[in-house]
């Protein structure tokens, strides 16, 4: 089949073991605009699509995968599964495991998390990269830290692949200034297909921090995170105001404030059913 999407810069399109396929999209519009275009970001499974850029998509996060998921009884309530593999024991078949949940329909993000940007990953940067190649080929993207020593190959192979990136950036203790953030995501974005920026709250500037970032135009679609308990309300309201994911545990949290995947659905809005693809 053939499909026909209006408005493509550029194709970014990968296979998934199995029947199910997801396409990634960049889509511009306007082109004679002096402001920065608009982008989109379509995950497609065969002929269904989830676009990540114009409405907030949930993230619902995993910690384990010693059991099937989703169990008979579970409801599901996300549009996309990261699957934390650096806070759990490895299983062998941990890439089947995930291209399982791949086949239910759920994109994976595989995320190796680094122990100085809050992860559980013990081992040296560069022991990652056996992983994030796995992870590359065989499912639908990984995160990777925008100060890791290996965020330049694991991004460059990823688009060489046609999979999805999310370049993160982790700050447990603060908020930078505002000036560095805008200085991380004008970096990263050059690389990523999503940039990720997630920061400690301290007071109420540190979150007009983040805000700001979010009146700014820019290349790849960004998502803002503020962490800490007493600043969970902005887990919500960061994605009313523009921040492309709102990431929520599905089984235990994996950050600060983190609020359940369920609750974040029910706040923003349950996952809408994907939209049939454009038949030529």
């Amino acid at each position: 089949m053939n499909y026909a999407v209006t408005g493509i810069d550029t194709f970014l399109g990968f296979d998934l073991n199995g029947s199910r396929r997801f396409v990634i999209f960049d889509i511009r519009y306007n082109k004679l605009q002096t402001i920065m275009p608009r982008l989109k970001i379509l995950f497609r499974a065969g002929r269904k699509e989830v676009t990540i850029g114009t409405v907030p998509r949930v993230v619902g996060t995993i910690s384990s995968l010693t059991r099937a998921f989703p169990s008979a009884r579970q409801k599901v309530l996300c549009d996309v599964v990261e699957v934390r593999l650096d806070k759990m024991e490895r299983p062998p078949d941990w890439l089947a495991r995930c291209q399982a949940i791949q086949d239910h329909g759920w994109p994976v993000l595989l995320t190796l998390r680094l122990k100085n940007e809050g992860g559980e990953w013990k081992g040296l940067d560069a022991k990652r990269w056996d992983l994030f190649e796995e992870g590359i080929r065989g499912l639908a993207g990984v995160d990777i830290e925008w100060r890791s020593k290996i965020v330049f190959p694991v991004a460059i192979f990823a688009k060489r692949k046609r999979k999805i990136c999310v370049i993160s950036y982790h700050d447990f203790e603060k908020t930078p200034p505002a000036a560095k953030l805008e200085e991380i995501v004008a970096e990263a974005q050059e690389l990523a297909s999503i940039v990720k920026i997630a920061t400690q709250l301290n007071n109420a500037d540190d979150e007009e921090k983040l805000r700001s970032l979010l009146t700014r135009k820019w290349k790849r679609p960004l998502c803002v995170i503020g962490m800490g308990p007493a600043w969970t309300h902005t887990r919500v309201l960061f994605p009313q105001l523009g921040s492309c994911l709102a990431y929520g545990y599905l089984d235990k949290p994996s950050a600060p404030g983190q609020l359940s995947a369920a609750a974040l659905s029910r706040q923003l809005g349950e996952p809408k059913p994907p939209v049939a693809a454009t038949e030529m």
